[in-house]
C-alpha cells in the first residue's frame, strides 16, 4: 500500500451528526486503500465530535481517521476547509468532503488514476460528475455536463464543480493555498479558477457521489430554468453575493498579478474594472458565455446591464 500515492480527505464538520455517519461509512468504504481522513470540527452543539470519536475508536479498516484540535475557534467555511489544508500532513493528492454527501466507492480510485496519468511538476485538478437526490433518498437529477477544458471564462461566475468531487495534487496545494493566501471565496472556485490559470484541470464523465439537497434547500436550482432566472434575480439583484463576487475577482487578480499570462490579466481587468458605459457594454456584449444554465447567463447579462457588477 505504501508504493500507492498517498489521499488525504479534507473534512470539515459542524453540527453534522444527522449525516456524518453515512458519509464516514462512505469514505471508510473506498476501494482505494492508501487514505488518510483528517476532521476538523468547526464547534459543534450537537453530538459530531462523539461520532467522530466512536468512529476513531472503533475503526478497525486501513484508512486512518486524524481529528485536529479546533482550539475553539469556528473558522466557518470555507476557512476550516484552509486550516485542515495547512495542519494535515503532505500527501500525493487532496480531497475535499462534505460531511452529508455520500461516496460512491470507486471516487478516489478514479481520481487517482486520472491525477497520475498527468505529470506532477504543475498544479492538477480531478473533478467528477454527480448526482442530486433529497434526504429521503428520492434521485433529483444528474450534475450538469461541464467542458472538456476549464477556461478562466467558465469560472468567473460560475463554479464548474462542487468542492466535494474535486481531488488535486501537492502542487495545486503548495500554489494555491500555502504559498498564496486564499480569499474569503469557496474553496472550489478559488482553486478551480487557480488552476484553470495556471494548471490542468481534468472532467471525468463518470458519477462518483451523491449530493444530498435537503428538503429546505431544494430550490429553483433543482427545476426549470425560468424558476432558476428568477431565483438568480431575486438574490443576485437584491443581494450582495454579486459584489461581493466582484471584490474576490480583484483580490484574484491582485494575488497572482505577476504570474497571469496576458490574455488573463486582460479578462480580469475587464470584469474587475469600476463600471463606466463604455464597460457594461464591452461585458452586456461578451462574446463568451460565462455560465452553464441559460437561466444563469441571462441574469449575469441583466446585472451587466444594469450596472450591478
Amino acid at each position: 500500500m505504501n508504493d500507492l500515492p498517498s489521499v488525504n480527505i479534507l473534512l470539515a464538520a459542524y453540527n453534522g451528526s444527522r449525516h456524518l455517519k453515512e458519509q464516514l461509512d462512505s469514505l471508510l468504504a473506498q476501494t482505494y486503500p492508501n487514505i488518510t481522513i483528517y476532521v476538523r470540527d468547526d464547534g459543534s452543539t450537537d453530538n459530531t465530535v462523539s461520532i467522530l470519536r466512536d468512529y476513531i475508536a472503533e475503526n478497525d479498516t486501513s484508512k486512518q481517521i486524524i481529528l485536529l484540535e479546533n482550539n475553539g475557534i469556528n473558522l466557518q467555511c470555507p476557512g476550516s476547509f484552509y486550516e485542515i489544508l495547512k495542519k494535515c500532513s503532505p500527501a500525493d493528492f487532496y480531497a475535499f468532503c462534505d460531511q452529508d454527501d455520500i461516496w460512491y466507492p470507486d471516487k478516489i480510485k478514479w481520481a487517482v488514476e486520472t491525477l497520475t496519468a498527468h505529470p506532477q511538476d504543475s498544479p492538477c485538478v480531478y473533478f467528477s460528475a454527480y448526482e442530486y437526490y433529497t434526504d429521503t433518498g428520492e434521485f433529483l437529477h444528474h450534475s450538469p455536463v461541464q467542458r472538456k477544458h476549464t477556461k478562466l471564462t467558465d469560472v468567473l461566475y460560475y463554479t464548474p464543480a462542487s468542492a466535494f468531487v474535486i481531488v488535486f495534487n501537492e502542487k495545486a496545494r503548495e500554489d494555491f493555498f500555502l504559498n498564496t493566501e486564499p480569499s474569503k471565496e469557496l474553496h472550489d472556485r478559488w482553486l478551480l479558477r487557480a488552476a484553470a490559470c495556471f494548471g490542468t484541470i481534468l472532467y471525468d464523465t463518470r458519477s462518483s457521489a451523491r449530493h444530498i439537497r435537503h428538503s429546505e434547500a431544494v430550490t429553483a436550482e433543482d427545476t426549470s430554468d425560468s424558476s432558476l432566472l428568477r431565483s438568480f434575480l431575486k438574490n443576485e439583484i437584491g443581494g450582495t453575493a454579486m459584489t461581493d463576487s466582484k471584490e474576490y475577482l480583484r483580490y484574484f487578480e491582485q494575488a497572482f498579478a505577476d504570474r497571469l499570462f496576458p490574455a488573463d490579466k486582460k479578462t480580469l481587468a475587464l470584469f474587475t474594472a469600476d463600471n463606466s458605459f463604455l464597460c457594461q457594454l464591452k461585458k452586456l456584449f461578451y462574446p463568451k458565455r460565462l455560465r452553464a444554465r441559460l437561466a444563469g447567463e441571462i441574469a449575469i447579462r441583466i446585472l451587466f446591464l444594469i450596472g450591478k457588477i
